[in-house]
């Protein structure tokens, strides 16, 4: 079987399918990455055959995207409300954080409208953050796409949530699909299609697209949310996250057990490269007030603007987290899918700091299974924040809760039996 996998720039949707992808290279498949931006890079880094797919904007449109929706950051967050956002409506979903949610889950409060484009959004801008990412970065991906597909024969294309884009191009081709899941289930955004009808007319596609053979579903049902009244969303084919951060050499103080409680700080790896590291420093003084030692990790971002950082707190470039996680005692972060998820896998507790997209998604989820605390305020309290970690250090229920999310995760099939389900959708 021939297996193309379509991931949009960002190395967030291509890093929880690249366990999938090595699974069915072991199976005897071949595999061929379409992608563009630093998921190129990342996917030849991880062992993967790859080829550029965009038309020479796809990336940049990414990276402004990025810069927009940063930029646009509301001042607060409605966490209850932020899967209301995603799907349009909940009919049976909590409206509250749980009655002994720990400080920082947000309070009860009606769901906020999703914002209308600011006047300086990039092409390709859309309402919704999601929307403006599969229209403005697939749709300029789809062209190429449909030629690779044919060129080289593909037997399956596999792309991930929000790429819509993957989903268009395997229908132009002809060849049956499957939508990867990065974490929590998403629907996948149908409105984006009528939004890329130049695309679709290009490419003599009319009507609605044929929907995915299957969905991979990374989402453990104690974190599955709630949905509305067509019921809970997307329940797929399940399969266990694995962490996959990429490879690096480490450093010699990881290879030993900490002699202080560990606490990692990391931003991911789309904010830092936009220069949204503003609040670190007030997140990191908060952190390093406790007895702790303080791992700061934000890729290639400038961190000079923060001045001198506290002694107990270690600034590095790149460390995967899934070698870094396993030592940690707490996580603070930005809300990603991957980093989410990627705690959740290791029982690790979580404070999540949501800045755009889907992080305030994430961030719920941490409340709502009582594996953590989220702080959707754009200016930081420090000493909720330090409370927030203490709390994170020594309360046995979040420690229970995140050991029974990683149990959950654990027992999940792998991806060598999706891989196996996989052959029986392409034929």
């Amino acid at each position: 079987m021939r297996v193309l996998f379509v991931a949009a720039p960002g190395v967030g949707h291509l890093m929880p399918a690249v366990p999938t992808l090595w699974a069915a290279q072991e199976a005897g498949h071949t595999v061929l990455v379409a992608t563009t931006g630093p998921s190129l890079e990342m996917a030849a880094r991880s062992g993967l055959a790859a080829v550029d797919v965009s038309d020479g904007d796809a990336a940049d449109t990414y990276h402004r995207l990025g810069v927009w929706i940063a930029k646009n950051r509301p001042e607060r967050f409605d966490l209850p409300g932020a899967w209301h956002r995603f799907v349009g409506g909940a009919s049976d979903r909590r409206d509250r954080a749980a009655p002994d949610a720990p400080p920082g889950a947000a309070p009860d409060s009606p769901p906020d409208e999703p914002p209308g484009p600011a006047p300086d959004a990039p092409p390709g801008a859309a309402p919704d953050d999601a929307v403006a990412l599969a229209h403005g970065v697939g749709g300029q991906m789809v062209d190429r796409t449909v030629d690779l597909i044919r060129r080289w024969r593909a037997d399956l294309v596999v792309f991930t949530t929000f790429l819509s884009g993957g989903q268009l191009a395997a229908e132009a081709a002809g060849v049956p699909c499957v939508m990867h899941g990065i974490g929590l289930p998403y629907p996948t955004f149908a409105e984006v299609l009528s939004a890329m009808e130049d695309v679709c007319a290009r490419h003599g596609v009319t009507g609605a697209l044929t929907p995915p053979v299957a969905t991979v579903d990374l989402c453990p049902e104690s974190l599955r949310p709630p949905g509305g009244a067509t019921g809970r969303p997307m329940r797929g084919w399940p399969m266990r996250y694995v962490p996959y951060n990429g490879g690096a050499v480490l450093p010699d103080w990881l290879c030993a057990e900490p002699r202080r409680p560990r606490v990692c700080v990391t931003w991911g790896s789309v904010l830092p490269a936009v220069g949204c590291t503003s609040m670190l420093r007030d997140v990191v003084e908060a952190v390093a007030a406790e007895d702790a030692e303080v791992v700061l990790t934000a890729g290639e971002a400038e961190l000079s603007g923060l001045g001198p950082l506290p002694p107990n707190v270690r600034a590095v470039d790149w460390v995967p987290l899934s070698a870094l996680l396993p030592s940690c005692a707490a996580v603070v972060h930005h809300g990603g899918s991957g980093t989410t998820f990627t705690a959740f896998a290791h029982g690790v507790p979580q404070l999540v700091l949501p800045q755009t997209a889907d992080q305030p998604v994430n961030a719920q989820a941490v409340v709502e299974r009582g594996t953590g605390m989220a702080f959707p305020d754009r200016d930081v309290d420090r000493g909720a924040l330090t409370e927030g970690v203490r709390r994170a250090l020594t309360d046995r229920r979040i420690r229970e809760a995140c050991r029974q999310v990683r149990d959950e995760i654990s027992a999940m099939p792998g991806p060598e039996r999706v891989v196996r389900r996989l052959s029986e959708a392409a034929s």
